[in-house]
């Protein structure tokens, strides 16, 4: 595995859930899809479909952004 998947990996596995920011600030991951991605073809295992969530960025326009949730390998 890369080092990203692994760091995504273990991130999930002690937090239970990942956005793209999170990744982003905590491991300067900026393709997080392509990662869970990666994870999926492994084997391991996220709730489908994909929790999007609604929200404010910091200049105050509406986005919406992906939460992964992690489920564990199957």
């Amino acid at each position: 595995m890369s080092t990203q998947k692994e760091q995504v990996l273990a991130y999930v596995r002690t937090n239970g859930t990942i956005t793209h920011r999170e990744a982003e600030d905590t491991y300067a991951i900026t393709r997080l899809a392509a990662v869970i991605w990666d994870l999926k073809d492994l084997g391991h295992q996220f709730v489908e479909p994909t929790k999007i969530i609604k929200g404010v960025n910091k200049f105050g326009t509406k986005c919406t952004w992906a939460k992964y949730e992690y489920i564990g390998r199957g």
